[in-house]
């Protein structure tokens, strides 16, 4: 199918454009910026120099991608970049900030929502099928794992890690990493309980998520979770987790 380009989008030259992609009016596409098929930019929306978008995804309106971070000591003469997988939804008036390193983008993975207002700041990977709610601002290099949700207004400060599968409650100032599975919020934040809610609609269940229970259990009570014997495959990411040296620490438990 053809694209669809409004006459006023001004696209530079060296953008490399697929099929059916569709970009609405008064966007800007800068160089060597490229844009895979069937996604569509809405009106307004400025795309940086040395963006890369994959397919399929949905950019509403007045969202910038690729801008400078937010880094007063960033060397603006290096050529970084933000890289966007496949069918990725950008709500309006987001953000995301180009890399501070000239190897590593900012990444958006697959199948992620980026909710209205919110912001992604330099070096920040996201992983897949993660939720940013409405007003979530992430600093510089944030990495959300997958089917990570954030409730809105979240707050999350720069080196946190926010585990798989787990949940932020909305207006949460996140300060230190956030662990797998778990549910965090509250004044002060901490640990609470379980995901219950994703983890199942995830598919784990029966004696997995038991497994998971026990070693709920046991960080809250500061016990090594290596020592259950039943090692599911969960339990050993959860382990391998908490094997990454952190740059912040965990929150801790109620």
């Amino acid at each position: 199918m053809s694209n669809k380009i409004h006459k006023t989008a001004l696209i530079d030259s060296k953008a490399n454009i697929g099929n059916n992609v569709s970009i609405g009016p008064y966007s800007v596409i800068g160089p060597n910026v490229s844009i895979g098929d069937s996604t569509s930019i809405e009106s307004h929306c400025v795309i940086y120099s040395n963006t890369e978008i994959g397919e399929n995804n949905k950019i509403f309106d007045h969202v910038v991608i690729g801008a400078d971070p937010q880094d007063l000591s960033f060397d603006t003469n290096i050529s970084t970049f933000v890289k966007i997988h496949d069918n990725n939804i950008i709500r309006e008036y987001v953000s995301i900030h180009r890399s501070t390193n000239d190897i590593k983008p900012t990444t958006v993975f697959n199948n992620t929502m980026i909710m209205a207002n919110s912001h992604v700041g330099h070096d920040c990977i996201l992983g897949n099928n993660v939720i940013i709610t409405n007003a979530t601002l992430l600093a510089g290099k944030v990495m959300i794992e997958d089917y990570a949700v954030l409730g809105g207004n979240s707050l999350i400060h720069q080196h946190v890690r926010i585990g798989k599968l787990s949940m932020v409650s909305g207006g949460a100032r996140i300060s230190k990493d956030v662990i797998p599975f778990m549910l965090i919020g509250r004044n002060p934040v901490k640990h609470y309980c379980l995901n219950k809610v994703g983890i199942k609609r995830y598919g784990i269940s029966d004696k997995d998520y038991e497994t998971l229970s026990k070693a709920f259990r046991m960080l809250k009570k500061g016990e090594d979770i290596a020592s259950l014997k039943e090692k599911t495959k969960d339990l050993q990411y959860l382990i391998s987790w908490f094997s990454v040296k952190s740059e912040r620490g965990h929150h801790t438990f109620i």
